[in-house]
């Protein structure tokens, strides 16, 4: 009787532990990058909103880049004598995004809004293809 008391026990303890509905595994992601066309730098209303829509994509590559590898967050504070001096707060996304589709882009109001599309299956073939390299900041290239 002991024996059947203990093993409905622990059968009752792991299977609590268990989630409720399964998890599936994602295969395509989706994202939206906006861009204000009226903030852009340009002497005419076609250059802002050309620089827009290209703003808008890049957001919307953010946004992928974010949902796959994360977003890292740092941050620090100071406080003397009692009262807060520096408070600095920093985010960053770092990813390599392949095969991302652009599904519409479409001017809302005075903003662009580019909508993209994600297969990872496809982006993990493409990554077969060959290493990507990485693109030093701030320097001057000579030709």
């Amino acid at each position: 009787m002991f024996k059947k008391i203990l093993t409905l026990s622990a059968v009752m303890l792991l299977s609590a532990c268990q989630p409720l509905s399964q998890m599936t595994p994602m295969e395509v992601l989706t994202a939206v990058g906006t861009a204000s066309i009226s903030a852009q730098d340009g002497k005419t209303l076609e250059e802002k909103r050309f620089k827009a829509i290209k703003a808008s994509k890049l957001e919307a590559y953010r946004e992928l880049s974010e949902q796959i590898y994360g977003f890292r967050v740092s941050g620090e504070m100071e406080i003397d004598k009692e009262r807060l001096g520096i408070d600095k707060a920093n985010g960053e996304v770092d990813g390599i995004i392949r095969g991302a589709e652009v599904i519409a882009s479409y001017p809302v109001g005075d903003s662009y809004v580019t909508e993209m599309r994600l297969d990872l299956r496809k982006m993990k073939k493409m990554m077969e293809f060959g290493e990507v390299q990485s693109v030093p900041r701030n320097t001057s290239i000579l030709f």
